[in-house]
């Protein structure tokens, strides 16, 4: 029989929180155990989803100023809650639009390692995202290229 020599408890009994004191020094880059396979934390992002997500930002940040040069040349917005920020102050348009989508890609990073209805991964979201900024951006370059010619 052992006797327990411990004074603090066990800190393997509450799951790894997603912001923690160790998100930015800690070691964890992977599951520990076969049981964590799905749905854990990690203190480390792989570079490669870190520059995914710059890119990200980057797309959208392009994204709200060529809508701003489409709107100046009569074009129209087609999300409808960006269309009202846009009526109503553009600066405000802009700040919205880069926070709502930098919470949200923060938001997917933090959870990449879960699983959306025990089938697909998070991370396989900020892959789609990036995809679907990329082609926005070139759309939006293509039509401002089209109205600049006209």
């Amino acid at each position: 029989m052992t006797i327990e020599k411990r004074q603090l408890k066990d800190r393997r009994l509450k799951p790894t929180r997603p912001i923690s004191r160790y998100t930015f020094i800690g070691r964890r880059n992977k599951a520990r155990r076969f049981s964590e396979l799905d749905n854990y934390y990690v203190d480390k992002y792989e570079s490669h989803l870190l520059i995914l997500i710059s890119f990200i930002m980057i797309f959208c940040f392009l994204d709200a100023y060529i809508s701003l040069k489409l709107f100046q040349f009569g074009g129209s917005e087609g999300n409808p809650l960006m269309s009202i920020f846009m009526k109503k102050n553009l600066f405000l348009s802009l700040v919205v639009k880069f926070l709502f989508s930098a919470i949200f890609i923060i938001f997917l990073l933090i959870h990449k390692n879960f699983k959306i209805f025990s089938v697909i991964r998070t991370y396989s979201f900020i892959y789609f995202i990036f995809s679907i900024y990329f082609l926005l951006v070139l759309y939006e370059f293509y039509s401002l290229f089209l109205i600049s010619t006209i």
